[in-house]
């Protein structure tokens, strides 16, 4: 199987991490795998793109690399909380 990458960044874990997004702010988890047959087939649209047109590629992996960095801090910032809230301790202060 063909691994879906764009410069470096495997985009499986990026589908994943926007499904589970998009299923926080109220997306209907029964319509999740429409939404990852989407993402996936336009990343794949976009890997073969970036093929034909290489010079576009460093925007792109700084553009993805931004929307992973916002996606793993937003998850630590839950595991957090939900540590925070699992033991009574008020966050901050």
């Amino acid at each position: 199987m063909t691994e879906i990458t764009i410069g470096s960044i495997a985009v499986a874990p990026l589908i994943v991490a926007l499904i589970e997004c998009a299923k926080a702010i109220g997306f209907p988890p029964r319509y999740a795998p429409w939404l990852n047959a989407v993402l996936t087939t336009a990343a794949y649209g976009v890997m073969l793109w970036l093929q034909v047109n290489p010079q576009f590629e460093q925007p792109i992996t700084v553009a993805l690399n931004l929307l992973l960095t916002f996606l793993v801090a937003a998850g630590i910032y839950d595991i957090g909380k939900n540590v925070l809230a699992s033991t009574g301790r008020p966050p901050g202060r």
